[in-house]
This record gives structure tokens, C-alpha cells and sequence, in this order.
């Protein structure tokens, strides 16, 4: 009876260990911080309710986006609001083209999102973000040091000067720790190359 208990109680180690790995064997942020961006969009226009602000993670009041997409997004009071940690929150999300749209969408409805400042060169074409420090689902989806998930290219571009990484996860490795950007296309709403700094 007690190696049944013993048996049972290690297995349970082992499978909780394979849970919160981050897929390729290195170790995952933490899984209830992780926060999956599916869209990113240039807001073109925008409108907030009377009231409108952020209040312990979730919006007060209605805001109306349009998106270089063609897209208008609502998003009612209520909805979560993702914390950038050192990414900045974009200062004027209703000015033209000065704002991107980060969210988890299902379907036409907001899960969550976040706004953060456009690049000055190119901010229609891509948006520079902060390194990758992990790899999930196969190396389908990076994830930044926030824990935002944001699916990958096949193959990203690696770059660093004359410091070779033969893989993805090598580059994460060495220049995980802040020492590198990563950026998104936002026509193809995914990471394609990454730059130590």
C-alpha cells in the first residue's frame, strides 16, 4: 500500500514537472502570468466612453477602435487590461497611428489587451517588443519576460552582428536577459526576427 502511495505521489512530481516546463526543456514563467496575443493592429482612429480609464486591471468605461486592418473593435467596461511591465502603455490611444493593439480576441470579443507605443520608423510595418526569454508549443510561440505569448515565425531571423546561435533556443539562451528585441510583423501578427543588443 505505501509503494502505491509512493508510486502515485511521484508520478504526480513527474507530470507537474512536464506541465510547467515551457515545452523545449527550459523552465516556463510562471503559467498563471502567461497572456496569449493572437491580433496586433495600428489604431487608425479612436473614441473613449466619459469616465474611461484603467482601475485595477480592467477599463472603467466603452472604448471604440479602428484598426489599419479595416476593423472596429469595442471594447466595453470591464474588459482586462494586460500590465506591460517595461513596455510602455501608449500615452493616446485615440491619436492616428501613434498606438498598436495587442489582444487576446475570441472571435469579435476582447479578452484582454494592451496598447502600446508604434515604432517611429516603419510603426505601420512592424513593432519592436523586448527579447524572448522562452519558447513554447514546439517553438510555435515565444514568450517575453511579461509572459505575453506571441505566436513565431518559421524560421525567425537571428541576428547579432558576428555571433553565430545555431537555433532559436540558443539565441534565447545567451540573449534572453534583456540584452535583445524582438520584432513583430504586424502584417503576419508574428515575431520574424530577433536582435541582441
Amino acid at each position: 500500500m505505501m509503494r502505491r502511495i509512493a508510486a502515485v505521489a511521484v508520478a504526480a512530481v513527474i507530470l507537474g514537472a512536464i506541465l510547467t516546463s515551457g515545452g523545449d526543456g527550459a523552465p516556463a514563467p510562471d503559467a498563471t502570468a502567461l497572456r496569449t496575443v493572437d491580433t496586433f493592429a495600428v489604431i487608425e482612429a479612436g473614441n473613449v466612453d466619459s469616465g474611461w480609464s484603467i482601475a485595477g486591471g480592467t477599463t472603467t468605461a466603452a472604448m471604440r477602435l479602428s484598426l489599419d486592418d479595416l476593423r472596429t473593435i469595442t471594447i466595453p467596461a470591464g474588459t482586462l487590461v494586460a500590465e506591460g511591465g517595461t513596455i510602455p502603455t501608449c500615452a493616446d490611444p485615440t491619436a492616428p497611428r501613434t498606438c498598436v493593439f495587442m489582444a487576446d480576441m475570441l472571435g469579435d470579443a476582447v479578452v484582454w489587451f494592451a496598447l502600446v507605443p508604434a515604432d517611429r520608423m516603419r510603426g505601420t510595418e512592424r513593432l519592436t517588443l523586448p527579447g524572448l526569454v522562452d519558447m513554447r508549443d514546439n517553438g510555435d510561440r515565444g514568450v517575453l519576460a511579461n509572459g505575453w505569448v506571441i505566436p513565431l515565425a518559421t524560421p525567425v531571423v537571428r541576428e547579432c552582428g558576428d555571433i553565430d546561435t545555431s537555433t532559436l533556443r540558443e539565441f534565447i539562451t545567451r540573449f534572453g536577459d534583456g540584452r535583445s528585441t524582438s520584432i513583430v510583423d504586424l502584417v503576419r501578427d508574428e515575431i520574424v526576427r530577433v536582435r541582441c543588443s
